[in-house]
């Protein structure tokens, strides 16, 4: 296998070299993910706490993005209830595409330091993946049908059950 160069990106910068902007991002008004969302046909499920996405292009083929609904940075910025609800929302995802993609692991991220606002990505770690003896840095991308997207879709929200709003 060949080996993953791993070069510096916009992760961060923001905060370290314009704090301003920062705060901007840091607003509701200026939240990317408090606005309408430009492709809601890759929002696979919604609940009282959060929307699940999942972008046409990807990291990894089976990855998918739980968003916080409410306009926080960090998860103990939710009240008690909220946090027990983005977390089980998040799990009931994470074992939605477990069951449909058979990964020998799934990742779970919460960073924010590039989009100031709750969301947990979760990476479904395959054998002979891109990114085996490296961490996942993004650095490459899937492009997944709608057939596919469909298919997380129908997981995500058999899983989400009862707590599926819209």
């Amino acid at each position: 296998m060949g080996s993953i160069t791993i070069e510096a990106n916009e992760s961060g910068r923001l905060w370290a070299e314009d704090p301003e902007a920062w705060e901007r991002l840091c607003t509701p008004e200026g939240c990317p993910m408090c606005g309408e969302d430009p492709h809601p046909e890759w929002i696979l499920a919604e609940t009282e706490t959060c929307k699940v996405s999942a972008w046409r292009e990807a990291v990894l083929p089976g990855y998918a993005c739980v968003v916080s609904k409410k306009h926080v940075l960090e998860p103990f910025d939710l009240d008690e209830h909220d946090q027990v609800r983005f977390f089980l929302d998040s799990m009931a995802t994470a074992r939605a595409l477990a069951k449909l993609f058979s990964p020998a692991k799934m990742n779970y991220e919460i960073h924010g330091n590039t989009v100031p606002h709750l969301h947990m990505h979760l990476f479904p770690r395959m054998p002979g993946d891109i990114y085996v003896g490296y961490p996942n840095h993004c650095r490459t991308v899937f492009v997944r049908s709608e057939d596919e997207i469909d298919r997380m879709r129908q997981a995500v929200r058999s899983e989400l059950g009862r707590r599926l709003v819209g």
